[in-house]
């Protein structure tokens, strides 16, 4: 497991075993409407999302390149979340984005009933991240409720604000949640969380240093364009599925 620690031992951070991270500014983005499932499943390689699943998936260009591995969760029937803090987020958003408005060779939509819309003023997107952010987050919970595993989200009361909490399945096996908070809350959860000692805030510039050295792929996105990465090391990384059914699939075959 890597300990948020060792990042202040290596000067990168100054943090005491938890940190915490407004996330606004970053890409994140809700896709909405009756074609959301299929149109996340083409915009995205990663393996198809059922309800209350979230996962890290390659987001492709046209010929196969990886643009960057944004974080999706399935939050409904018809509603995606696409979020992304790397340091190349603004190229995810803008092509997830871009992909939405895509034409068949009629002309017509290809995905009429999606809309995807940034959701920054929808529900704010904080991240705990560190070696105890579960135990921050358990001394939350009452009445039988539980933190969801990595990989799924839920639904909790924290500090009596309803949150939607996704713990992310980090390569790494660090414990990390993402906490969406409704907007008119979030400043309360925020102090809320910094009352614990155990919990330090940090800016996205030191955020983006932390998830350089956790997401894997980070490695070959240095934020000059798209990187040339071969169909085994993205299966390694879990971040695409089999078949070339998404927008880049026939570029990697």
């Amino acid at each position: 497991m890597l300990r948020v620690d060792e990042y202040a031992a290596e000067g990168a951070l100054n943090t005491r075993e938890a940190l915490l991270a407004d996330l606004t500014g970053c890409a994140y983005l809700l896709v909405s409407g009756a074609d959301a499932p299929s149109f996340s499943e083409l915009a995205l390689a990663g393996d198809a999302l059922g309800v209350g699943d979230a996962r890290f998936e390659a987001a492709l260009t046209g010929d196969g390149a990886l643009l960057g591995a944004p974080l999706a969760i399935r939050t409904g029937d018809h509603e995606t979340v696409v979020i992304d803090a790397t340091r190349v987020h603004e190229s995810v958003g803008a092509w997830v984005e871009y992909l939405a408005q895509a034409r068949d060779a009629h002309g017509n939509e290809a995905f009429p009933e999606v809309e995807v819309e940034d959701a920054s003023e929808m529900l704010v997107p904080l991240l705990l991240l560190g070696e105890l952010a579960r135990e921050v987050l358990l001394d939350y919970l009452h009445n039988g409720d539980e933190l969801p595993e990595p990989g799924t989200t839920r639904q909790l009361r924290l500090d009596a604000i309803t949150c939607v909490v996704t713990s992310l399945d980090l390569p790494q096996e660090t414990p990390a949640f993402l906490l969406l908070v409704p907007p008119g809350s979030a400043r309360i959860l925020w102090r809320s969380l910094l009352s614990f000692t155990e919990v330090t805030p940090v800016g996205h510039r030191a955020l983006s240093s932390l998830l350089s050295r956790i997401l894997p792929w980070d490695s070959v996105l240095d934020g000059s364009g798209p990187a040339r990465v071969s169909r085994e090391q993205l299966e390694g990384w879990g971040i695409v599925r089999e078949g070339a059914d998404f927008v880049g699939g026939r570029g990697l075959a």
